[in-house]
């Protein structure tokens, strides 16, 4: 009995291209992993913001925003469908679930945040000061301020 190796060929061809294609749109996200460290408690949220430029940034109005319950001590975020490129981070605990950054007179936190860039603020930072290059499969790590 004859058989060809066609079918077969063809099977193989189909699933070496499925993992090409698969493989290139894999490197074209930004697949990063955010390590919040110094989270306080494991209450709420900690919530992310990633902004991609100036203009948001200015407006407190993140071009993303990611969320995950809080886990004392490090709270782990994986963003696994943002490009690379340079953006801006806040990330902060929001204890009381109410999804917002809670300040207290004269913008005083109330809640643990962190911007992007090893930033210690003082006051709210200029986009450039917070701003950073998202890499493909580095990990940020963020230290919480209370």
């Amino acid at each position: 009995m004859y058989c060809s190796s066609k079918p077969r060929s063809l099977i193989s061809i189909a699933i070496l291209v499925i993992f090409i294609l698969q493989t290139n749109l894999l490197k074209a996200h930004a697949h990063a992993i955010f390590e919040i460290n110094n989270v306080s408690s494991g209450d709420g949220y900690v919530v992310l913001h990633l902004y991609e430029n100036k203009t948001s940034f200015k407006k407190f109005n993140p071009d993303r925003i990611y969320k995950k319950v809080a886990t004392k001590g490090k709270t782990i975020i994986p963003i696994n469908d943002y490009h690379e490129g340079d953006v801006a981070i806040f990330v902060f605990h929001d204890e009381n679930s109410d999804e917002e950054f809670n300040t207290s007179i004269f913008w005083m936190p109330k809640e643990g945040y962190a911007y992007s860039n090893s930033y210690i603020p003082t006051s709210i930072p200029k986009y450039e000061e917070a701003l950073f290059r998202l890499e493909h499969g580095v990990a940020v790590n963020l230290e919480l301020i209370y």
